[in-house]
């Protein structure tokens, strides 16, 4: 992916392989059992890991999106102030709406996510 984990390790998402071996016993032996509870674990975990990727790129893409939006914000700040008490005549610019209400519910969705342990 090229992105920096911590400590500026490059994080890179490694391919896994799944190994299936015919097992010569019943479903009722103990060890095909065990294989079989190891196997569908280890599949869940490649679930997680194929999610958190997908999300790790989606945070990277995020990121960039809010940047992009926070500058603009300011900026618009900064000409509304420059406008000073003539700032009647730049209504096209409200703030607000059905995007700060989205922008707030996906905070919120990352704070409970971080937070969840």
């Amino acid at each position: 992916m090229g992105s920096q984990g911590s400590g500026g390790v490059p994080l890179v998402q490694a391919p896994y392989t799944v190994l299936l071996l015919p097992l010569g016993t019943s479903r009722q032996d103990p060890g095909a059992q065990s294989f079989f509870l190891w196997l569908r674990r280890m599949q869940a975990l490649e679930r997680e890991q194929d999610a958190l990727w997908q999300g790790l790129e989606l945070l990277q893409h995020g990121q960039a999106w809010f940047e992009d939006h926070l500058r603009e914000a300011q900026r618009k700040q900064l000409h509304l102030g420059a406008l000073g008490e003539n700032f009647l005549t730049d209504l096209h610019s409200e703030p607000g709406g059905p995007r700060l209400a989205q922008i707030q519910k996906v905070n919120i969705c990352l704070q409970n996510l971080i937070h969840e342990k």
